[in-house]
């Protein structure tokens, strides 16, 4: 059977219906957009879990990364974390789309939020697939900022997997502060599951920082995959080209 059509597989708690519009027509028109303007790829998509439960983390540099995250994991059927402020600050139907179309988890940025950190518990426990961005904002650079201690919470009471991404290039073509530009290239790079298990005995600073360090390897080669494909047209040089940590060479493994 077509992977598309394993609705309880991918998402036992959505309907049949919810899957196909939201996971398989609107996430092929905006995929089809991001190629068109932006050549959007991802590398190592074989390694999202088909099946169980996984954390998924990705650096966040543009309103752009969301809709990435929602095409490359359409086939787990994922909800993801997403400020609060989205609902009264974006445009109608967006508060309408991530509410109903994909059920995000709203949080309270810059204070604890337990209910939403408790629907994310729930859908993993569930065997599903939750994402959040760790930086709790967007990058003003392109660079990453350092991740938050809640998503060790999320960590150690979810006792799932944690599936790093990296992504590069949603900078140039939405940065913060400013509207979306019809130029530059995205390039999305998915690493190996890290076990819980092996975060749980690093503790929580040493986890923490192994795991903006593989984030941001996954994120610098991604950038120096882009700059080798477009004869180094692309992504911008700045900030972001000095890596914080991690070697781009085995960021994948």
């Amino acid at each position: 059977m077509l992977s598309i059509l394993q609705f309880r597989r991918r998402n036992g708690e959505r309907s049949a219906a919810a899957q196909l519009i939201w996971y398989g027509l609107v996430a092929w028109a905006v995929g089809l957009t991001c190629w068109v303007f932006w050549r959007f790829r991802t590398m190592g998509r074989g390694r999202i879990p088909r099946r169980g439960a996984a954390l998924v983390i990705a650096n966040h540099q543009s309103h752009i990364d969301p809709m990435l995250l929602g095409i490359i994991l359409r086939d787990r059927s994922p909800r993801m974390m997403a400020r609060r402020s989205l609902l009264t600050d974006s445009p109608w139907p967006m508060p309408w789309v991530l509410r109903v179309g994909y059920r995000c988890i709203f949080v309270d940025r810059g204070s604890s939020d337990p209910s939403a950190m408790r629907a994310v518990l729930q859908e993993l426990r569930s065997g599903r697939l939750s994402v959040v961005f760790p930086e709790g904002t967007r990058s003003l650079d392109g660079t990453m900022r350092p991740f938050e201690r809640g998503v060790w919470l999320l960590i150690k009471r979810g006792g799932a997997p944690v599936l790093p991404v990296g992504i590069e290039g949603t900078f140039d073509a939405w940065p913060k502060g400013s509207g979306p530009r019809r130029r530059g290239r995205i390039l999305a790079n998915v690493g190996t599951p890290i076990p819980c298990e092996e975060l749980l005995e690093m503790g929580v600073d040493r986890a923490l920082e192994h795991l903006h360090d593989r984030v941001d390897a996954l994120r610098a080669e991604a950038r120096e995959v882009i700059r080798r494909r477009t004869g180094g047209r692309w992504p911008l040089r700045g900030p972001a080209d000095e890596q914080t940590g991690g070697n781009t060479c085995t960021a994948g493994r």
